[in-house]
């Protein structure tokens, strides 16, 4: 389990117990103690728990392992099987819980479940909201929905693995593959049968692909619209219709550098965090330093260089004839 994975699991808002069950008793438990946060995040790296990060189980571990993990949460009686659990200190406050809750309330035969998003990378806010991936076999079609559970707002994309794999294939063309991206980098909800692993797997192995070799007609298309509003910009005279231009051309110089190195797009913070992942936030330096008043050739300049890496502008000359109908 990667620390993606789990890091939104062990925020502030969970507590942690350990359990320990008589072996020749399947009643509750016979000792209950609380353990710190602390004392969870020093153990929890020993156990494998792919599919739930608030357990762990300390049964049938090596002996190597059974002591440092007294180390850590002190003796342990041999006759007892040992559990750590995790559970929310407030309920309504754990947005894992929450999307558990409407998976449970509304998709119970749901095969496989992803949450993403802030969430899943563990840095959401008070404005955050959960976006999940739900597969159902006999959903009659595929459909995006807009809720609230229990006071967070829900981003519902509901599929089945066909209609899944149909919206993935449209998206890679696009570049902007955010199904993609959930299946690979949020939180495994559920896996009912395998479909779950097989849909995180076979989605890092195409993001690690990358998105489709530009063809010369859609870099000539780019380089069109960047050149467009490059001149655009240059000749503005009225400071608010520069800041218009200016943040339409952030866009598309953007978009267009990342193609050049053949990387995938995004739309809105997605497209800063992307161009940080390029190397290439230079454009948003000097676009910030614009909106700040102090001109914009520092723009201009990074502009015209995104540009010659794609082939130069296309100005006078340029001729595109229309296609046959």
């Amino acid at each position: 389990m990667s620390a993606d994975d789990a890091r939104h699991a062990y925020g502030d808002n969970m507590g942690w117990r350990l359990k320990g069950y008589a072996k020749r008793d399947s009643g509750p438990p016979s000792t209950v103690r609380d353990i710190s946060r602390e004392q969870f995040l020093e153990i929890r790296p020993l156990f494998d728990a792919e599919d739930n990060p608030w357990l762990v189980d300390l049964n049938e571990v090596v002996p190597e392992i059974r002591s440092r993990v007294e180390q850590v949460l002190g003796p342990l009686d041999p006759e007892q099987d040992y559990y750590v659990t995790g559970h929310p200190l407030d309920w309504d406050k754990d947005p894992v819980q929450v999307a558990r809750d409407l998976l449970d309330e509304r998709y119970p035969l749901a095969t496989a479940a992803f949450l993403g998003g802030s969430v899943a990378a563990g840095n959401y806010t008070a404005n955050s909201d959960l976006d999940m991936i739900v597969i159902v076999d006999d959903l009659p079609c595929a459909f995006r929905e807009t809720l609230e559970h229990r006071g967070w707002p829900v981003e519902l994309f509901c599929h089945t693995i066909e209609s899944f794999q149909d919206f993935v294939a449209r998206d890679i063309q696009e570049r902007r593959p955010p199904l993609l991206h959930m299946c690979a980098e949020g939180f495994l909800m559920l896996d009912a049968d395998g479909t779950g692993q097989r849909m995180r797997a076979e989605a890092r192995a195409l993001l690690e692909i990358g998105p489709p070799i530009p063809t010369a007609l859609e870099l000539e298309d780019r380089r069109y619209g960047t050149t467009d509003l490059l001149e655009d910009l240059i000749g503005a005279r009225d400071d608010d219709e520069r800041l218009f231009v200016a943040a339409r051309l952030l866009t598309c110089a953007g978009e267009l550098a990342l193609v050049v190195q053949n990387k995938w797009l995004g739309h809105g913070k997605w497209l800063l965090r992307r161009l940080r992942d390029a190397k290439a936030e230079e454009l948003v330096d000097a676009y910030r330093a614009l909106v700040r008043g102090e001109g914009a050739e520092w723009f201009i300049e990074v502009v015209e260089h995104v540009l010659t890496s794609a082939g130069g502008r296309l100005e006078a000359g340029y001729r595109r004839d229309a296609s046959h109908r």
